[in-house]
């Protein structure tokens, strides 16, 4: 055999074995650095700001992958304490889902992290959607031919609080029987959890307004009108005015009933007991109280600094405690 031909062999044969050594490595590398998932079950309204921070912390942790799963706070504390699914971390758009539902044997603490305030969103489709205003949208919400909706209020705080939102009006506008009149304008199949099929019927005209959070609406590129201060429950300050407007839902054990009163919006964080991967989700939620803040703030959150009741101090990971303050009650 031609001595040059024998070489060139010679030399394919050590570039396989180097290759196949390789392959080995990384192999061996990916066995002793398996990829750890932590699973966040969250307020859809988190959805895209957790997902650009997931990203981002995946990768400067190539060893760690968020699990996301998106649906109504009610909902997602459910999966924990009724479906009994192995979480991590579960985040609330309303801090007292988690309080009423998970704690104590679920979770320790409850880490206020962010706010955010209720408006109606609509599209060029909507019926008036060129008339109504912050001054007038209990008017246009109350006409006969304009469909308006909400998610469920016993599996998602956004539900809720429009209902309370509708309570809070007659108050505020000083019209009696506006929130009977605004309810029975409304139409029990407009109430809708899933994200896609509410964007759907909002820009085929079939749906006219929807309630909404501020970053939701802002992130779906919806128009919106603002409510004022004392309807939005965006305010720390108008704490007791909002708890005039109460609202009766399913409570924690199947068969029993639970009475929600309007408070701030304020969004709840806890590392769920017994979680799979304690450690790794601590860094998470971590990352999400600091650098992971300017995701929220871009999608339109209110920033607020990490808060916990006094009570629960004892009970915050030593992982956490440079970041947690005191909430002054």
């Amino acid at each position: 055999m031609n001595r040059k031909i024998m070489k060139l062999m010679g030399l394919f044969l050590c570039v396989a074995l180097i290759g196949l050594g390789q392959q080995s490595s990384f192999a061996e590398a990916s066995q002793n650095h398996p990829i750890t998932e932590v699973t966040v079950f969250h307020a859809g309204s988190l959805s895209g700001p957790f997902q650009k921070a997931a990203e981002a912390y995946e990768k400067s942790h190539p060893d760690i992958k968020i699990i996301l799963e998106g649906s109504g706070s009610r909902e997602a504390a459910r999966k924990v304490t009724e479906l009994k699914r192995p979480c991590d971390v579960v985040a609330s758009a309303d801090y007292e889902t988690i309080d009423n539902l998970m704690m104590p044997e679920y979770a320790k603490f409850n880490i206020f992290f962010a706010r955010n305030k209720t408006v109606v969103a609509f599209t060029d489709k909507s019926k008036y959607a060129n008339e109504i205003t912050s001054d007038n949208w209990y008017d246009i919400l109350s006409r006969p031919d304009v469909q308006y909706g909400h998610t469920d209020p016993n599996l998602d705080p956004g539900g809720y609080r429009a209902v309370l939102t509708l309570q809070l009006a007659e108050k505020y506008y000083l019209k009696q029987g506006l929130y009977q009149e605004l309810v029975n304008n409304f139409h029990e199949s407009n109430t809708i959890n899933d994200g896609k099929t509410i964007k759907e019927m909002l820009n085929s005209g079939r749906l006219d307004y929807f309630f909404f959070y501020e970053s939701s609406a802002k992130q779906g590129g919806y128009r919106y009108i603002t409510l004022p201060v004392e309807l939005d429950f965006s305010s720390l300050d108008y704490a007791n005015y909002y708890k005039q407007a109460t609202l009766t839902l399913n409570g924690k054990k199947t068969g029993n009933s639970e009475q929600v009163y309007g408070q701030p919006i304020i969004y709840g964080l806890t590392l769920v007991n017994n979680a799979p991967h304690p450690k790794e989700a601590l860094q998470f939620i971590h990352f999400l109280l600091t650098d992971g803040q300017k995701y929220l703030n871009d999608a339109g959150f209110i920033s607020m600094n990490p808060l916990v009741r006094t009570g629960e101090l004892p009970y915050i990971p030593a992982e956490l405690k440079d970041l947690i303050k005191p909430l002054k009650q």
